[in-house]
């Protein structure tokens, strides 16, 4: 008969322990030289992660659409991306208005302000790129003035690209930082090294009304 001594829930005998098979690195198949396993019945199945991925891939492709009935279709596009360069001028002229920033430029009735673009020099000749210049303004928060008061005349490299009223609405909410700001894009037309960006206020409103410029952005596209 065996004797065992009992220490709280731990049983010791006095027969040596059952040899326990170590496990094998995961992923990898047991060794033959290791005892059975305690329930033969269970069968060791390799990992293929390469072949679940491709399952899922194909999954995928194949998934129908969960559209419900009478919901219209997706409006999808898919252009082949086109290779551009985009300079930022963030404007910190004056400390309100702008979004996000909180900043923004100001052009009062009459006024007249320079802007410049520098290409970088890794960049290849201007003839070998096409260019666009992106302006985001608003009108001020003076709603008691018609936004038809309002007029800019913009000029890139000399050429004006803009004249006459602008279609921009005065900036919500009062006071604050504009949410209602709207983007003004126009092609240049004699790109350079050096760009000079020009905007005139043209607008016949009174001599404490403005336009806002919150940012602008040259973008340069390959040709």
């Amino acid at each position: 008969m065996m004797n065992y001594e009992y220490e709280g829930h731990n049983r010791k005998s006095n027969q040596p322990p059952v040899p326990v098979p170590p496990v094998p690195p995961y992923g990898q198949p047991p060794s033959p030289n290791l005892p059975n396993l305690p329930y033969p019945e269970q069968t060791y199945i390799p990992m293929t992660p390469d072949v679940f991925k491709t399952e899922d891939m194909e999954l995928m492709d194949d998934y129908p659409s969960r559209q419900l009935p009478g919901d219209p279709p997706p409006i999808l596009s898919n252009a082949t991306p086109v290779p551009g360069t985009f300079l930022l001028k963030e404007l910190t002229g004056y400390p309100n208005y702008g979004n996000p920033s909180g900043n923004a430029d100001i052009l009062y009735t009459g006024n007249r302000g320079v802007w410049t673009f520098n290409l970088p020099f890794w960049l290849p000749s201007p003839q070998r790129l096409r260019g666009q210049i992106l302006i985001r303004a608003v009108l001020d928060d003076h709603p008691n003035v018609p936004e038809e008061n309002y007029a800019l005349r913009i000029a890139i490299n000399g050429t004006v690209v803009r004249r006459g009223p602008i279609a921009l609405q005065h900036g919500v909410p009062a006071g604050g930082r504009f949410v209602n700001w709207r983007v003004l894009t126009y092609p240049i037309p004699n790109l350079r090294r050096n760009n000079r960006i020009v905007i005139v206020n043209d607008s016949t409103a009174g001599p404490n009304d403005w336009i806002g410029l919150d940012w602008m952005e040259l973008r340069l596209f390959y040709v």
